[in-house]
Parts: C-alpha cells; sequence; structure tokens
C-alpha cells in the first residue's frame, strides 16, 4: 500500500510539473515570442528569401494593437507565424505590405511596400539569422526595384540592403519604429535606384561580431502610397576570403605554436586568449636557411594559387571557433624546410582581432 500511494503522489507531482510547464509556454506564445530565439539551426538561414510561401502581409490588428508584436507574414490569423519583420524610421508615415504575383524576379511571388499616407516611405523589412560564427564574413543582397505612378512629382528612391553585425534590432513586440536615426553598427550596400521593369542586385558584406546578424532592406521614396517598392529573391551566405590576414602586414607575434611531425604531415598546435578561428600560413624555406623575401600585396596573391615556394600558401581556415587549435599540413616535400605562421581571428571585446605567430619552422620527415 505504501508503495502505491507513492507512485500515486509522484504520478501527481510529473503531472503538476507539466501542467505548469505547458501554461508557461502557451503564455510565452501569447507574448508574441520571436519563434527563431529558440529554434534549433544548424547552419545560418536566411528564412522565406523569395517571399514565395502565400502567407502575405498584413497586421493582423491594423487600427488597435498592431505595434504589439506583429509579425510579416502572419496569414492574418497569429498563427502563422514568420521570419520577416516591417521596419519604419520613427517620424515616417506607417508601412503596409503586399503580395506581388505580377512583377517578380523568380519564383511565385515578390513583396512590395507602400505608405498608408503620407508622402515620403523610409523603411523596408529585415530578419535575425542565428548561428553565424564571429569574425566571418557574411554577404547579404536581395532584387529590387522602384515604381512611381506616373503622378509622382518626384520619383525618385533610395534602395539598400544593410548588415547589423551585432544581431541588433528594433524590440518588434513594442515598436516596429527605428529610433529616428540609424545605428552605426548597420553596415549599408551604396543607394540605387533600379526602376520597373527591370530587377537590380543589391549587396553588402560585412564582418560579424556575434553569434547572430540582422539583415535590411531599405528605402527612401517620395510619393507615399502611390511609390511601390518591390523586393524579391534574397540570399545570405558566408563569403570568407581565403586568408583571415594580409600575410604582408600581420600584427606583433603573441602566439607560440608547436609542430609535431608525422610520415608525410605535420600537426600545428597552439592556443589563444579568447575563442577564434585559425589557419597556417607556410612556405619553404629559401636554400641555406634563409628566409625567402615577403612580396607586395599585388603581387602576392596572383602567386598563392600558383603555389610558388617563395610566397603563403594558407591552409584552409577551421571555422570552428575554439581556443585549442590543430591544423594538418599535408602535401609537403620530404626532407624540406619550412618556416610558418599560426594565424586565428575571434572576438576581444566588441571587436575581431588577429593573433599571430613569429615565423616557426619544421623539416618534413
Amino acid at each position: 500500500m505504501k508503495t502505491l500511494w507513492m507512485r500515486l503522489g509522484l504520478a501527481l507531482l510529473v503531472g503538476s510539473l507539466l501542467l505548469t510547464l505547458g501554461r508557461g509556454m502557451a503564455a510565452n506564445a501569447q507574448q508574441g515570442d520571436d519563434p527563431t530565439t529558440t529554434a534549433t539551426l544548424v547552419m545560418p538561414v536566411l528564412q522565406n528569401p523569395g517571399f514565395d510561401n502565400h502567407r502575405w502581409y498584413e497586421f493582423k490588428d491594423r487600427y488597435g494593437t498592431w505595434l504589439k508584436g506583429s509579425w510579416v507574414p502572419d496569414d492574418d490569423d497569429g498563427q502563422q507565424l514568420q521570419d520577416w519583420r516591417l521596419w519604419y524610421m520613427r517620424g515616417m508615415p506607417l508601412l503596409k505590405a503586399f503580395p506581388e504575383s505580377g512583377i517578380v524576379h523568380a519564383g511565385a511571388e515578390s513583396v512590395a511596400l507602400r505608405t498608408y499616407d503620407g508622402n515620403v516611405q523610409e523603411g523596408g523589412l529585415y530578419q535575425v539569422i542565428y548561428n553565424v560564427t564571429p569574425c566571418l564574413q557574411y554577404q547579404f543582397q536581395m532584387h529590387a526595384l522602384s515604381r512611381p505612378d506616373t503622378s509622382v512629382s518626384n520619383p525618385t528612391a533610395e534602395l539598400r540592403v544593410g548588415i547589423d553585425p551585432t544581431g541588433w534590432h528594433t524590440n518588434p513586440a513594442v515598436d516596429p519604429a527605428l529610433p529616428g536615426y540609424y545605428p552605426a553598427s548597420i553596415v549599408w550596400s551604396a543607394p540605387q535606384d533600379f526602376k520597373y521593369p527591370t530587377f537590380g542586385l543589391l549587396q553588402v558584406t560585412a564582418e560579424v561580431l556575434s553569434d547572430k546578424v540582422t539583415v535590411y532592406t531599405r528605402a527612401l521614396a517620395y510619393g507615399g502610397v502611390k511609390h511601390a517598392i518591390t523586393w524579391d529573391s534574397g540570399e545570405f551566405q558566408e563569403v570568407t576570403p581565403a586568408m583571415l590576414h594580409d600575410p604582408a602586414a600581420l600584427p606583433s607575434a603573441s602566439l607560440l605554436p608547436t609542430a609535431i611531425t608525422s610520415t608525410g604531415s605535420v600537426q600545428i598546435f597552439w592556443a589563444t586568449p579568447a575563442s577564434a578561428v585559425s589557419q597556417v600560413y607556410y612556405r619553404q624555406a629559401a636554400a641555406g636557411g634563409e628566409t625567402p623575401p615577403d612580396y607586395p600585396h599585388k603581387v602576392y596573391l596572383p602567386l598563392v594559387i600558383g603555389g610558388s615556394p617563395s610566397t603563403w600558401i594558407a591552409s584552409p581556415i577551421n571555422k570552428t571557433p575554439a581556443i585549442s587549435h590543430s591544423i594538418w599540413l599535408t602535401g609537403l616535400s620530404r626532407g624540406q624546410t619550412y618556416e610558418y605562421i599560426a594565424v586565428s581571428r575571434g572576438l576581444s571585446g566588441d571587436a575581431c582581432v588577429t593573433w599571430v605567430s613569429s615565423p616557426q619552422r619544421f623539416t618534413a620527415p
């Protein structure tokens, strides 16, 4: 009997905990939590890049509490939460977004933005992208065009895309408006004015400073509701160059690497003061043990591909941040002496820095 009561008590306790947890999750959902903050993504992904999912861009309570966590698109029922959100510059007219199936760059649909009233549109869409790697470079691009009515006296538009490498964005559960200025952390593309019917490509690249970034589309256009800005076919990708740092302009040495040789390969070990990505620059030492000359950057880059033994060769970048680093070098010439430099790049405070070693040597077994 005692065992039965213990089992019954345990069952009641588990049930109570599950009920409490369920209520908490429901309450969080009702508060308009950003679902992407809890999604488990292996790689950074731009969601709904082509605006082709048929859920369209209306606020679920336009004239009431629409500032409180309205998603776009939300299918007007509050249950189909998506990843793009509207933003506008504070003090400018509010924006509305709608489907566009007749003017597309690719796929079935695009999204077009107009103002509710007024004469100036300044705003666009944004999305937070998670699981990026600090101190790698990423590129965001989007196709766009400006389509003013013929009655608009000033048909000009400035179209841009941007990346905030810190992941900064407005709090959509409170207010979709930027605070009257653009934070200095946002990196913007140069302004362009692509006119209907031809889409143009806008691109921007930034080195990221967090494990998330925010990507933006932005338009400054005149004519109010009579001037539509259409966005379509976005893309987000990592575009880090093959070398973490220019080998002709390295910072002062601070790393102490170790080389362990084995048949046909060498393994380089070192540690960094903070989590970082890493690679090794290496080259054959000149005959007589002298160090081959460094070449100017403009001469150096074409020679890397050719594999000249007098120039630095870069190992592939290890893009998994760590404090302890290990890089294998293979394809070495037996009995040859090589010099190498360990290179890492990571966050120090709120900036990316490069740590390097002084040139070290090993002889390939």
